[in-house]
């Protein structure tokens, strides 16, 4: 006899989250900076702000205007590069007890096939997003979403180097 389907209940691949709400890429940071406000592990998933291979200091400030239409932002990818999340951020991640997604963004399909290789082998690391659509990436990211073959070849590539889900 078939089950009804909870409503509520979605699958990413072989992740069953525990409810359809995760945080928005990018919005998020790495969860530390919503913990005064929500236990982030009550998302079905974390998704963190953008790795790349080397720490990126962004954009000059401002970053941020209001206009009558909401507000405007160029962070610029800030990040502390690959390692240091893996040494400094993710173990905090990892008690969240929820999906965990790896945010990617790189220049070149090879920093994506690196950070990709590298994280398979972190505990905790449930799936992977590739930033391939930011406007604030000067080479490669939006490049590899403003053209199918070069998103089909990117996300090839990195799925030889990444055995769990992959988001593009």
């Amino acid at each position: 006899m078939l089950r009804e389907a909870d409503p509520l209940e979605i699958r990413l691949g072989p992740l069953l989250p525990k409810n359809p709400i995760f945080s928005a890429s990018g919005t998020f940071g790495y969860g530390e900076e919503m913990e005064p406000f929500l236990d982030p592990g009550l998302y079905g998933g974390v998704i963190g702000k953008s790795i790349s291979v080397r720490p990126r200091g962004g954009n000059p400030v401002p970053r941020v205007a209001e206009t009558a239409a909401g507000m405007l932002n160029s962070i610029g990818l800030q990040n502390p590069g690959l390692e240091a999340f893996i040494r400094d951020y993710l173990p905090r991640m990892r008690r969240y007890r929820t999906i965990l997604v790896v945010n990617l963004v790189g220049d070149t399909v090879d920093e994506y096939l690196e950070m990709a290789e590298r994280l398979d082998d972190e505990e905790g690391v449930d799936a992977l997003e590739l930033n391939i659509s930011c406007p604030n990436c000067p080479v490669g990211g939006m490049e590899f979403g403003v053209d199918a073959r070069a998103t089909e070849l990117l996300v090839r590539r990195v799925r030889e180097r990444f055995r769990r889900p992959i988001i593009a």
